[in-house]
């Protein structure tokens, strides 16, 4: 490992030794067992072991020397069933030590202000002491500044570990909540409470970008990131340590599952309790959805890098769009700029939402002024088939969730959810399609006061 500049001063993660020989770890703290170690350290723990119950019975002096009065009828030299490379008529303990250093010093970092030490801070957070912490602040080490200081490694390769690791436990959380296994049928047992599409969109909430870097800001673990020397805070910089944290985890747990599940519900708080929630259609999707059927084309959106502040980056977004004719003095060309997003995409979704909203307010969203329909409860079901015959919006699609309080229904139609629960799934879907119909004739500004 070539050294191309001095350490950085007050960085919170000391310097990667270069000289094993060098001591800086108390092999009597070893011997407490207040490290945890590989597999050779505790190889070596156990020879230690092994001479000091020697010395308890008398085969070997307190300096561990053969105590030659122990049995006098032992005619072949005594030898240690362990530790036979450390032993010479007694145990040399100046080599073991030498060696239990270098052992350490692979694994363990110096520690000089034990409650800012990054590794007791960051292990408290996640709920895991590394075996090997060299592996943790490897974590934690972008390639800009591996190449600033002559390091022979980063985070990258324990990012892609870390991503698939991510992927399984969150998906296998879905699993286990959403689906079941049924022997009672026969050509399909396999059933889950909700499709492919919305399993994706419930596991791309606690794996994307957004979330995790709003996690590693609210567990305090961005302020043990090695950035090089002009990189940026960023949203990508914040998830790519996430994913390395939880791949370092892997490699020194030697993928133990178990703790694998606990580290990522830690990290990422998975909340499974309102699907629902998760599923929506997000913003952006809806109003590009919309633009494209009225107006045979995407809204115009610009994205803007604009200041600085606290080393965050905040984004600007423009859009121009357009909205229907109407007799309301509306212009059909509208244009929508807002500021201080913390990313592109929150710019894009923050001023799709607005557009959504202004559209909505002004019944522009659905022209259903010329449909001779009252909404009814009883007859919502056919009222929102007849309006996708005559093609208003489009085809409603509905989905349902038993439980114990009865059927939950929900029906999205045209980028408008409704939700209706009761005792049997046919009056469930009837109060789902009549949300959907009430909220289309609202954004058609129709039965607002009702």
């Amino acid at each position: 490992m070539s050294k191309n500049k001095c350490w950085p001063a007050n960085c919170v993660w000391p310097e990667p030794i270069r000289n094993l020989e060098e001591e800086y770890v108390d092999t009597d703290l070893v011997l407490s067992d207040y490290f945890e170690l590989d597999e050779g350290g505790k190889e070596l723990l156990d020879i230690r072991e092994y001479m000091d119950e020697q010395v308890e019975l008398g085969r070997l002096n307190p300096d561990y020397t053969l105590n030659e009065e122990y049995d006098e009828d032992d005619i072949e030299p005594w030898e240690p069933e362990k530790g036979e490379n450390f032993w010479n008529a007694g145990f040399l303990i100046d080599e073991w030590e030498d060696e239990m250093t270098v052992c350490v010093n692979r694994l363990k970092l110096p520690v000089q202000d034990f409650e800012n030490s990054p590794v007791v801070c960051i292990c408290r957070i996640i709920g895991y002491n590394f075996i090997n912490e060299n592996i943790l602040r490897q974590a934690f080490t972008r390639r800009a500044f591996q190449i600033e200081y002559g390091l022979t490694g980063c985070s990258e390769e324990l990012e892609f570990f870390g991503d698939t690791v991510l992927n399984t436990v969150v998906t296998r959380e879905i699993y286990k909540q959403f689906t079941e296994n049924s022997a009672m049928t026969v050509d399909a047992p396999f059933k889950s409470k909700f499709d492919e599409g919305d399993m994706s969109k419930m596991r791309s909430r606690f794996i994307g970008k957004e979330h995790l870097a709003k996690r590693a800001k609210e567990l305090g673990l961005d302020r043990f990131i090695l950035f090089g020397t002009d990189e940026k805070v960023t949203e990508t910089g914040l998830e790519d340590m996430m994913e390395a944290l939880i791949g370092a985890v892997a490699v020194d747990s030697d993928w133990n599952w178990l703790v694998l599940e606990e580290i990522v519900d830690r990290l990422i708080n998975v909340q499974l309790k309102s699907p629902e929630d998760l599923i929506k259609p997000a913003a952006y999707e809806l109003l590009n959805s919309w633009h494209q059927k009225h107006f045979g084309c995407m809204p115009e959106y610009e994205i803007f890098r604009r200041n600085i502040q606290n080393g965050e980056i905040y984004y600007d977004c423009s859009v121009r769009y357009f909205v229907p004719d109407n007799d309301k003095g509306i212009n059909t060309a509208q244009r929508i700029y807002l500021s201080d997003q913390l990313n592109r995409t929150a710019a894009r979704e923050r001023a799709a939402e607005m557009i959504i909203a202004f559209v909505r307010q002004n019944g522009l969203w659905v022209d259903l002024k010329s449909v001779n329909i009252e909404p009814k409860l009883e007859d919502a079901i056919n009222q929102l088939q007849e309006l996708k015959q005559k093609k208003y919006v489009d085809e409603p699609v509905y989905s349902f969730n038993e439980s114990s309080d009865g059927w939950r229904c929900e029906c999205n139609c045209s980028g408008v959810v409704g939700y209706g629960m009761a005792a049997s799934k046919t009056k469930a879907k009837k109060k789902a399609a009549y949300m959907v119909i009430v909220s289309l004739f609202k954004s058609s500004g129709i039965y607002k006061e009702k």
